[in-house]
């Protein structure tokens, strides 16, 4: 099972995502190959490592590295390979419980879920980890505009199970605004205020 380095070399991953992607055409099989490599080889444990990765890749590359790593993830999307990580269920928190494959971003916002009353990203975790994915997809139009696609879906889908109506409440918000106009924060606060609101009305998770 990999192991996360005590200092992560964050930006030489970032360098070497954003290396693939350019090298290998970012509309093209084998970049999609290599962002699933790096996933899996990674591991459900560590796909937090490879989001900050995401994260890494828009704070530092130029305008047109990071438009070849969202329109990789974009196409990865068409193609139903979208690199995801597994979370259980929500409800299910036994050994053994059943686990959903999420993409980035709905990952994230199932993280900023208090539940049980504890969420593993608080409300600033959430929108500086999200907002940077979002911000990256923000480089590429057709990406932001399918992803957002993407995520109204799966708020919409009630037979899913993975998300509590909470999320999905808050990830419609999320989509909705995001769809409207590339501003990742207002995005991101949207769902924030969103599961806020639900707490403070006493629908959420107790």
């Amino acid at each position: 099972m990999a192991e996360l380095l005590a200092q992560p070399r964050w930006v030489e991953a970032a360098q070497a995502l954003i290396g693939g992607c350019v090298d290998l055409g970012p509309r093209q099989d084998g970049a999609v190959a290599l962002m699933e490599a790096v996933c899996t080889g990674l591991g459900d444990q560590l796909y937090p490592a490879f989001l900050r990765v995401l994260a890494e890749v828009n704070l530092r590359g130029e305008y047109a590295a990071r438009a070849a790593v969202a329109q990789t993830l974009v196409h990865a999307l068409s193609q139903g390979r979208l690199p995801s990580g597994s979370r259980a269920a929500w409800g299910a928190w036994q050994p053994g419980a059943q686990r959903r494959s999420l993409g980035p971003i709905e990952y994230l916002c199932l993280a900023a879920w208090p539940q049980r009353g504890q969420a593993d990203l608080s409300p600033e975790q959430f929108q500086t980890l999200a907002g940077a994915v979002m911000e990256l997809l923000d480089c590429d139009a057709e990406a932001r505009r399918l992803y957002a696609d993407h995520l109204a879906a799966v708020a919409d889908d009630p037979l899913d199970g993975t998300m509590p109506r909470e999320v999905r409440a808050g990830l419609r918000a999320l989509a909705q605004s995001w769809r409207g106009q590339p501003d990742a924060s207002q995005a991101c606060r949207a769902f924030v205020d969103s599961l806020g609101a639900l707490r403070s009305s006493g629908h959420g998770p107790r």
